[in-house]
């Protein structure tokens, strides 16, 4: 039997739905779930382990509700491009892969161990792997996850259209030797088969929960999007997808379906709440409304949009519509860091930006709850995380406030975590009840050698890049 780990004398920040707050008190975790909350709990014989937290704070773990692990060897490789020339070197179509399983693990391990030492016990992670996806592969990411400990939603970014009709008139630019090259998607039949067994192999597996991908709506076929909903329905599975991250993804709503994508998706009866919408940053107000009826999510990645100048996605709107927003990353390669306590700082004073109202302005209240209450549901999870509350899943933090400048002088707590934090205060992780870093140290892998192995790999694949981005940026022109 699993003895018991007794967190003491810490502050606790529940956000529970009452916003309890417990200037000093205790917590008990019983196996991977939270037992007792209170001022004091007696020690007795069942209880293995006690945390002192005094002069610390216990609060729930934050969640990335949108990252690809498939960009984590690119951090801070490329700037001042936008998504349709970035994406040529971020997901290049051409001579690029396959991976073997190892580089696949380190790549995923690498941006898991990011996460836990900033603070975040949850992701979602909608992972391409290239040229095609793979069974193998999919296994070695979620390998990775569960080797460190963390929770993680794990999709197969797919697309059944080919390349040159993801835009409009790329078949009349592109000259027909580039299109042959970039021909070669997958069937729509060949995804399905393929969600099928990584679904039987992963799927409620530990801390794992296969999610599905459609990429983006214009990337797939209206039957492949009605295919891939269905398995959904059938499964009980989320569906992940990017819609309206730039302005040409705008227009190409116009120019493929004669309205915007969301219209679009709406018609074919696909939008629910077991949708994840990536980015919608070029919404309108009848694509809000329609957003809001079905009940998706929207996953709002603020510093991306920002480096990849696709614009500026209307919080304030969203969240007065009653949609549940949630907040992610976005890849290592359009955003060079994977702090949930930045992405919250970026979202609030972005939002500024939109209104003179600032009574409309949300608070770090409003943005602590899109870290950690929101993605409760998107990620289809409410029954184990969004608080801390007895009979939860024990997925929670530690942070060091006690002769620390960012807390000193102390004055509003959740402005202190919205504003100041970075995820250094960060000393202890625990996800399902297991220690994964305590006092910043991590006790489920040997991080060192991780670190070495994965510059040994980067570096082999920074050399064969050369060759990959001179192919691809071919197509820039067009």
């Amino acid at each position: 039997m699993k003895l018991k780990i007794l967190l003491k004398n810490g502050a606790i920040l529940t956000l529970n739905r009452q916003d309890q707050y417990l200037n000093k008190g205790d917590l008990l975790i019983n196996g991977d779930k939270i037992e007792k909350i209170a001022e004091y709990i007696e020690m007795d014989d069942s209880i293995g382990q006690v945390i002192d937290c005094q002069g610390k704070l216990i609060m729930p773990g934050l969640v990335n509700s949108h990252f690809h692990s498939d960009e984590t060897f690119f951090k801070a490789a490329y700037d001042r491009l936008p998504l349709e020339i970035w994406r040529l070197l971020s997901c290049p179509p051409m001579a690029y892969g396959p991976f073997s399983e190892r580089t696949l693990y380190l790549r995923t391990m690498l941006g898991a161990i990011e996460f836990i030492k900033c603070g975040v016990t949850c992701v979602q992670d909608d992972v391409s792997d290239y040229p095609q996806p793979s069974v193998a592969g999919y296994s070695a990411i979620c390998s990775a996850y569960r080797d460190l400990g963390i929770r993680a939603n794990v999709s197969m970014s797919a697309c059944d259209r080919e390349m040159c009709d993801h835009l409009p008139y790329a078949r009349e630019m592109v000259p027909q030797e580039w299109q042959d090259k970039l021909a070669g998607s997958m069937s729509s039949e060949a995804i399905i088969e393929l969600y099928h067994q990584i679904i039987e192999q992963w799927h409620n597996k530990g801390n794992i929960k296969v999610i599905l991908s459609t990429s983006a709506p214009q990337r797939c076929s209206d039957a492949h999007l009605l295919a891939v909903e269905e398995l959904a329905r059938k499964k009980d599975l989320a569906v992940h997808t990017h819609i309206l991250e730039t302005r040409l993804q705008r227009v190409t709503g116009t120019e493929f379906y004669g309205k915007s994508i969301i219209k679009h998706i709406a018609d074919l009866g696909i939008m629910s709440e077991r949708m994840t919408i990536a980015h919608s940053v070029w919404v309108d107000d009848e694509d809000i409304e329609l957003m809001a009826k079905a009940g998706v999510s929207i996953a709002h990645n603020p510093v991306s949009n920002l480096k990849l100048g696709s614009g500026l996605a209307h919080l304030n709107k969203l969240l007065e519509a009653g949609i549940n927003v949630v907040l992610g990353t976005d890849g290592m390669n359009s955003n060079d860091e994977l702090s949930i306590f930045e992405t919250m700082k970026f979202a609030s004073l972005l939002s500024r930006l939109t209104t003179p109202d600032y009574n409309k302005w949300p608070t770090a209240g409003k943005m602590l709850q899109l870290a950690v209450n929101n993605p409760a549901k998107s990620l289809r999870r409410t029954g184990e995380i969004g608080c801390l509350a007895e009979g939860k899943k024990a997925d929670l933090l530690i942070l060091n406030l006690k002769n620390n400048t960012l807390y000193t002088p102390f004055n509003e707590l959740k402005n202190h975590l919205v504003y100041c934090e970075n995820g250094s205060s960060v000393e202890t992780v625990i996800v399902n009840g297991q220690l994964i870093m305590h006092n910043r140290k991590l006790l489920t892998i040997d991080e060192e050698s991780i670190l070495a192995e994965v510059q040994e790999h980067a570096a082999e694949l920074k050399k064969s890049l050369q060759d990959t981005n001179r192919q691809n940026l071919a197509l820039q022109p067009y």
